[in-house]
């Protein structure tokens, strides 16, 4: 060989080589970010504080009671820290819900119009002293 004459080589199958070495930097960095991967799937509570912090929803015990509409036919709907939250479907963040006429059941415990309740603690806050407004017959 004479210096400055290059002499081509042939490779007959090229697309091998370079998978090979297209693998051979991929796999090596591919397997360490698939160990730091983490939780893929949530459990309940943890999508419903998802679903609560992607609707702007702070997570909480305490629940106000701001109003219901409660339809003959169709869907009843109920105000609960402002926003309104209908029957059905479910609601992630309070998904035990149950409307009635005068007030509404979340987690067993009854919550009336304008009652602030804290399932944790049990303790209720009323806007007006019990029996403060009386209906004439």
């Amino acid at each position: 060989m004479v210096s400055g004459e290059w002499k081509i080589i042939r490779v007959e199958n090229t697309m091998d080589i370079k998978l090979f070495i297209f693998t051979s930097l991929l796999l090596p960095g591919g397997m360490a970010r698939a160990n730091n991967i983490g939780t893929v799937f949530y459990s309940t509570a943890e999508r419903a504080e998802l679903v609560a912090a992607r609707n702007g929803i702070a997570q909480t015990n305490a629940f106000t009671i701001n109003g219901i509409v409660q339809r003959a036919q169709g869907k009843s709907a109920v105000w609960i820290n402002g926003r309104a939250i209908p029957e059905l479907p479910a609601d992630p963040v309070i998904s035990t819900l149950q409307i009635h006429r005068d007030h509404v059941l979340i987690e067993k415990h009854p919550i009336k119009v304008g009652e602030t309740l804290d399932i944790i603690s049990g303790q209720r806050v009323l806007p007006i002293p019990e029996n403060a407004v009386r209906v004439k017959p």
